[in-house]
């Protein structure tokens, strides 16, 4: 058979049609890869022998140039002999200059590390401080908030509108900073933010004043007064208006100003979405403990991108529009993480489901002390539709942000909780999440682990739930049960089976008008009905597994 010309050439172009895709998918793939940052993971040793004690930041920002330039003091307690000082900082920055103790130090700037030269080692317990002058265009976010750097965008109006990001790379994107999740500065921090004359600069703290500055420009001044993690340190830069609304606090004892900063275009939809918050933060903050962060501010401000859990200072970039269930989803998972990741944090990575699936559920929890049980349990299946169950939810240690990040972080990690409130019941259940978010000390900040919870949860219960926790958290693949008839004696007898004889989760069953949660001791239960009697397992779906 001859084939025509065209058709011959056109075959033959296949194979390198094919290559040059492949080609073009491993060079994206590059691109995007060079586009992140490791946070976290193993501890460098150097860093690992001081404590973050303070950081006093300034930074002044031109959004016409896309750069920045700033310097940062690190107050460090030593834990251990140095003779050198590490830090983060993004190679894109350049470093002028390093200070330390007020004189200047021999440094090196690659590979994401500035590497001091100490001319006398410090001693364990010193304190010394390392001040550091910096300039450049820094990271642009390719796709924030997941793919993150600086936000560099426009009002409707054409002004500038500035935001940040850094869950992913760590804060060390755009300032110096001990990039890891398990050194916070104890202290504090104080920022000084300069933005041109003309726009609104925001950061994290209480606001402690601006100063209008001769070239032009202005100057805002702010101090963190609690721990805070290097990534949810930001800034917010626009042309922005403030939308206000009191709080009275969980008690009605408060007289706080809620401020959600909104740029003139979006004013009125922030002033009807902002009449939800007093709320959010009532009913939140009467499951885990009053707002954390009321000595510094409650503030949200309206972000060029989707959102972001900034302490003190959430970002927020969704559509001014609320679910199925009467709020704004994303705002209200955002607000959430100012007990979950801020307050609350996990000192490795491994651990990102305290910050994520508490998160989530908080926004369950929101449904149930709103709507009512029933409406709950519709909004816990929203959240199982989130999930893929690919990899467990808390795998390895010493891990980084990516490399612990996976969707069942949330939905799963919300699940996780939800049956852990079947189980144990609704007193002991609030018990537990209340002393875990530290309820009866709202403002005290602290470092998680998945063991401090499970432990907790333990010492409550008085159960051993290793079973649960190995099953839920452990291992990626949903457990499954069975369910048998037999006939027995003018009678039916019914056995439900798990797949794994050590999981002992019990199954709400429906036995015909009557409801009962049937317990599962060696991961098995037998029980009797009238022949014909109608028994349906988990009929609102209540238990995560992979049987239908």
């Amino acid at each position: 058979m001859r084939f025509p010309l065209w058709l011959k050439a056109a075959l033959l172009s296949i194979p390198a049609v094919l290559l040059i895709v492949f080609l073009v998918l491993i060079a994206v793939g590059w691109y995007v890869k060079s586009q992140m940052l490791a946070s976290g993971g193993p501890l460098r040793p150097l860093m690992a022998a001081y404590d973050v004690r303070r950081y006093d930041l300034e930074l002044a920002v031109d959004p016409n140039q896309k750069s920045i330039r700033g310097t940062n003091r690190v107050t460090v307690e030593t834990v251990a002999a140095l003779d050198q000082f590490e830090i983060h900082l993004d190679d894109r920055l350049e470093v002028g200059s390093v200070d330390v103790d007020g004189a200047p130090a021999e440094f090196d700037h690659d590979d994401g590390l500035i590497r001091v030269d100490l001319t006398k080692p410090w001693a364990v317990g010193d304190r010394h401080a390392v001040t550091i002058g910096y300039q450049g265009r820094p990271k642009r976010a390719l796709k924030p908030p997941w793919i993150d750097g600086f936000v560099w965008s426009e009002t409707p109006s054409g002004q500038p509108w500035v935001g940040v990001t850094g869950e992913a790379d760590g804060g060390d994107d755009w300032w110096p900073c001990k990039d890891h999740p398990s050194d916070e500065p104890d202290d504090g921090m104080e920022i000084a933010l300069t933005v041109p004359e003309g726009l609104v600069g925001l950061s994290n703290g209480r606001p402690l004043g601006n100063v209008v500055n001769a070239d032009g420009t202005v100057t805002s001044r702010w101090r963190v007064g609690f721990p805070i993690n290097n990534y949810c340190v930001t800034v917010n830069i626009g042309p922005y208006e403030p939308v206000e609304i009191a709080y009275h606090g969980v008690d009605g004892s408060l007289d706080e100003r809620l401020v959600f900063w909104a740029i003139p275009e979006t004013v009125e939809d922030a002033r009807r979405l902002w009449q939800q918050m007093p709320g959010v933060l009532a009913t939140l903050g009467h499951r885990f403990g009053e707002y954390p962060f009321l000595a510094d501010k409650f503030w949200v401000a309206h972000a060029p991108y989707l959102g972001m859990e900034h302490q003190t200072i959430v970002a927020y970039g969704a559509g001014f529009s609320d679910n199925d269930f009467g709020f704004d989803e994303l705002l209200l998972h955002e607000v959430a993480h100012e007990w979950w990741g801020n307050k609350i944090t996990a000192s490795d990575w491994s651990d990102f489901w305290i910050h994520e699936g508490f998160a989530s559920y908080a926004e369950a929890l929101y449904v149930l002390d709103t709507l009512g049980e029933e409406r709950y349990l519709d909004y816990m299946q929203v959240l199982r539709t989130r999930m893929t169950n690919r990899v467990p939810v808390v795998e390895g240690a010493d891990l980084t942000a990516a490399e612990a990040y996976s969707p069942d972080i949330y939905g799963k990690g919300a699940w996780v909780l939800h049956m852990l409130r079947l189980l144990a019941g609704d007193p002991r259940f609030d018990e537990i999440v209340w002393r875990f978010a530290g309820g009866d000390d709202p403002s005290a900040c602290r470092f998680a682990s998945t063991e401090d919870f499970t432990d907790l949860v333990e010492e409550v219960t008085t159960w051993d739930l290793s079973w649960f926790w190995q099953r839920y958290l452990f291992t990626a693949e949903l457990p499954s049960w069975a369910m048998s008839r037999v006939q027995d004696a003018g009678a039916e007898r019914i056995e439900l089976v798990w797949d794994d004889p050590a999981f002992e989760m019990p199954l709400p069953v429906q036995i015909g008008d009557r409801r009962r949660l049937v317990a599962m001791p060696g991961g098995r239960a037998r029980f009797r009905v009238d022949r014909g009697t109608e028994v349906v397992v988990d009929p609102d779906r209540e238990v995560l597994t992979a049987s239908p």
